[in-house]
Formats: C-alpha cells, structure tokens, sequence
C-alpha cells in the first residue's frame, strides 16, 4: 500500500499535511525532551559521522578522516537523538558530529554534537544533540518525528472507560501525542480483528473486514475543535491522500509495545 515517496522539495517529507512549525509537544531542553523509541522497522536509514582523531585520541584538525557510521536508532527526540554503533566507533562528549537521515532518494542532514558516548562489548551508544542550521531543516525533521511519536506514545485507556457502541464487538483505544487514537474493535466471539481506526493528528486510516488496504481521511478543523458538523471529514487530494497513506507507514513501525502485539503485527501487514 505504499505509495511513490512524497518529496516536494529538498527537505519536506511531506507536502501538504504536517506542515509543522514546531513538533507536537512544546520544546524543552535537552535534558527534559521527551524521546520516542523507535521501532526497528522503521524504514528511515540512519548515519552519524564521528570527528577524526589523532593516534593520541585528540580532534585532529584536518577532518578528512571523518568517519560515517550506519547504526541502530534508540530514540529520536526534538532535540536530539541516540544511536547505537559499532563497537569500534569513537567520539567524546561536545565534539561535533553530522547526523542523516534517509528513505529512498529523500536524505535529511544537520550538524549535532555529541552528548554522551558510552562503549559496551558488542556496541557503542552515541547520543548528541542537533544543531539545525535553519528553520526550515527543523520543520523538515519534525516532520519525521511526528510519526514517531504518534506510534510511540500510545498507552491504553482504561477498558471500563471506553465506550461499547457495537452489537457483537468489543472496542478497545489507546491514546497518544497530538490527539493520536487507536481504536480496535474485535469480535466478541473470536477476539479477531474486525476493524480498527487510528487517527494522527488531523488525519486517520480506517479498515474494515474484507478491505484490502487502508482508507485515508481527514477531519474538518470544527470537529477537531469538538463541535458537531453535518460532515466530521474533508475532501483530501491524491497528494494528501499519498502523505496521510505514508504517516500511517512511519508510525506503525514505532507502536508502543503498550499496544497488543497482535495489533502491532496486523497493522505491520498493511504496510509491508
């Protein structure tokens, strides 16, 4: 179900939604920003190259040395991030470092400097801070946050607080950042999958019993303000269309393991 990457100029991922001039929760300092694990499937490659140093482990001025290490994401925040590396790479705290980020042909990258660096046996975790150097690469990157944190922060509402509204299901809802919900229903009989709606943001994928792929929407602003409307949803165009499609594409593979693991697998089936 995944469409041709959405790439509208060089850096926006995305072209007419999640136009962000901030990310979803305000900003804090570094040492208070909420981070969101990421998923190990999540599809975005990530780098960081690590100042070059001398046979003595000092900064070495040329930086022709520089070495660019692929890694395993830990976290992303809105400040910063956390990698794990290769056991052989090396860098010390407040040394400068570039961090990318790419999918496909769209590649994301900005200046950081190293946070902490600790070495394990089998791997090195490297945590830095980013250093945007203009506001539309920070807009860029949130973009790519907030389908992190939308998967990520979901947590379960109390079952007894969940409204059941439908003969013959059972519906169950886990809530998150910026108005994210999941809401599953199953069937009483079986406890399978009959439907689910996962809302993020301004925008949601439903599915049904029988669909073979998910169906976008939007939400009009006044029922985002909670008011009644003779219609809750919006007319989107093929390009909204495509983006909300690849919204719901990053975020499943961060769903927080609050989320039945059954859930987490048949949502990851829609995107494969």
């Amino acid at each position: 179900m995944i469409p041709a990457l959405p790439i509208g100029s060089p850096v926006l991922l995305f072209k007419r939604i999640l136009n962000l001039n901030k990310p979803a929760a305000e900003p804090s300092d570094n040492r208070k920003a909420k981070r969101y694990a990421v998923g190990a499937s999540f599809p975005f490659k990530a780098v960081v190259t690590l100042a070059a140093h001398d046979g003595d482990g000092n900064l070495m001025e040329n930086q022709a040395g520089a070495q660019a290490w692929a890694g395993r994401l830990a976290n992303l925040s809105e400040t910063g991030a956390s990698i794990q590396l290769h056991a052989a790479a090396v860098a010390r705290r407040g040394e400068p470092c570039t961090f990318q980020l790419s999918l496909e042909a769209y590649v994301l990258e900005f200046k950081g400097t190293i946070a902490h660096f600790r070495a394990y046996p089998q791997y090195t975790s490297c945590g830095f801070s980013f250093n945007f150097p203009d506001p539309e690469i920070e807009k860029a990157y949130f973009q790519v946050l907030e389908p992190v944190a939308i998967g990520a922060s979901l947590v379960p509402i109390e079952q007894n607080l969940v409204k059941q509204d439908t003969a013959g299901l059972t519906k169950e809802q886990y809530q998150g950042t910026a108005g994210a919900m999941l809401t599953v229903w199953r069937r009483i009989s079986a406890t399978a999958i009959y439907s689910f709606d996962f809302r993020m943001n301004a925008f949601g994928v439903r599915w049904s019993e029988g669909m073979t792929e998910v169906e976008p929407y939007g939400l009009s602003k006044l029922n985002l303000a909670g008011k009644k409307t003779s219609s809750p949803f919006v007319h989107l165009t093929e390009t909204e269309l495509d983006d909300v499609r690849w919204l719901f594409c990053l975020a499943v593979p961060n769903l927080a393991k609050a989320v039945p693991l059954d859930v987490r697998k048949f949502l990851a089936t829609l995107v494969a």
